[in-house]
């Protein structure tokens, strides 16, 4: 998914540098593209950090250059607080934008978890059984929808700060418990619970993959056609 979104994000605003040939507008573009995930993802900050109360001041949505070529599609001020607590507020647009595509595929597109889907069709079956998504009311809506969503979810850098010394904590805590001897105990009572979140996740994270993986083809041959028409070359 990370390798992806790197190659989605440079060669959608190559596209736009193709089609405009303005910084400004390929980059305005892109962010227009993604705008209904980049608000997904600057409001699960901002309800995470609500819900934990860590004081959180105003979102600002818009691209925003941050030096070095970069560009920043969106923020909101979050206060210091503990890694935990820092650590959830930074995973929540992934958590957020999981449960989304879930919630998208689940109701729109009628689609289960893979082990349920692969019971539920035969080999003969799966070509009809796609071609029908397409007669879906606002089919394109809704997969632009998962792929804004999916392309603005993962964590950034600064969302990821606290990690590390939560990692630590935890590896400290589970040293204790190990000491203690109850990390069985503990582990077994969690384990269906925390697999069924991580199956989920994993179903999440596959529709992203496919509706990526569509996009990445359009987007490839309609900068080849582009560059032909134009004569203008990105290099990457």
């Amino acid at each position: 998914m990370l390798l992806m979104q790197r190659w989605l994000s440079k060669h959608l605003y190559g596209l736009g540098l193709l089609l405009t040939g303005t910084h400004d507008t390929a980059v305005l573009l892109y962010f227009l593209l993604l705008f209904p995930g980049v608000l997904a993802h600057e409001l699960s900050h901002w309800v995470a950090a609500k819900l934990l109360r860590v004081p959180a001041g105003r979102i600002s949505i818009g691209p925003t250059s941050k030096g070095g070529g970069a560009t920043r599609f969106g923020a909101v001020s979050v206060a210091k607080t503990d890694p935990l607590r820092g650590s959830l507020i930074g995973l929540a647009p992934l958590l957020t934008g999981s449960a989304l595509i879930l919630l998208i595929a689940h109701l729109i597109f009628g689609l289960s978890v893979p082990e349920e889907l692969a019971l539920n069709l035969s080999g003969e079956d799966v070509l009809p059984a796609m071609w029908a998504y397409f007669s879906i009311p606002n089919f394109w809506l809704w997969v632009y929808l998962i792929f804004s969503i999916s392309n603005a979810m993962l964590p950034s850098e600064s969302d990821r700060q606290a990690w590390w010394s939560l990692f630590l904590y935890c590896i400290v805590a589970l040293v204790v418990l190990f000491g203690l001897g109850i990390v069985e105990q503990i582990t077994s009572g969690i384990s269906g619970w925390l697999l069924s979140i991580l199956n989920h996740l994993r179903f999440a994270f596959l529709v992203t993959i496919v509706v990526d993986g569509a996009v990445i083809a359009a987007v490839f041959a309609l900068e080849s056609v582009v560059m032909v028409i134009t004569g203008r070359k990105v290099e990457y």
